[in-house]
Formats: C-alpha cells, structure tokens, sequence
C-alpha cells in the first residue's frame, strides 16, 4: 500500500510538458490554462514517476500523503489557476 500521492502544484507548474510525456498514464496537461495534471494515482510504475518527477524544470510535482491530497484538491476547486 503506498502512502503518499502524486501532486502537481499547478500555480508552479510552466506546462513543459516532460511529465505527461514521461509518465503518460500518471500525467496530463490540462488544456485550458496548459499546466500538468494527474490523470491517475501511479498510473505508471515508480521509476517511471520518479523520472517524470525529476524532469520537472521547476520542482513543482510532489509526493503528499492521500489527506494533504484531498485538501489541496478541495482548497482547488473553483481557483482560477
């Protein structure tokens, strides 16, 4: 069981793209406002995820435990991102 989720803190986010070209099963880009997204809880293996992770030119993807996740998540809706 993991512990931790993937978070894209999408007001860092530049939507470079190498995330959601890496791990494309994890990621996508929303395309409104063009900032990365998680499409899927480890929709790709860890490595795969870790690699994306650390491709992101500004450091704005993170793993957060599943309540942080819900919260942020929460705290999103409605923003204007």
């Amino acid at each position: 069981i993991r512990l931790q989720s993937v978070y894209v803190d999408e007001h860092s986010c530049i939507g470079c793209w190498n995330c959601a070209m890496i791990a494309q099963s994890t990621f996508f880009m929303e395309e409104e406002h063009g900032r990365a997204r998680v499409f899927q809880q480890w929709g790709d293996d860890d490595e795969t995820i870790q690699i994306a992770i650390e491709t992101c030119p500004v450091d704005c993807i993170h793993y957060i435990p599943y309540d942080e996740l819900v919260r942020l998540e929460k705290d999103r809706r409605g923003q204007n991102i």
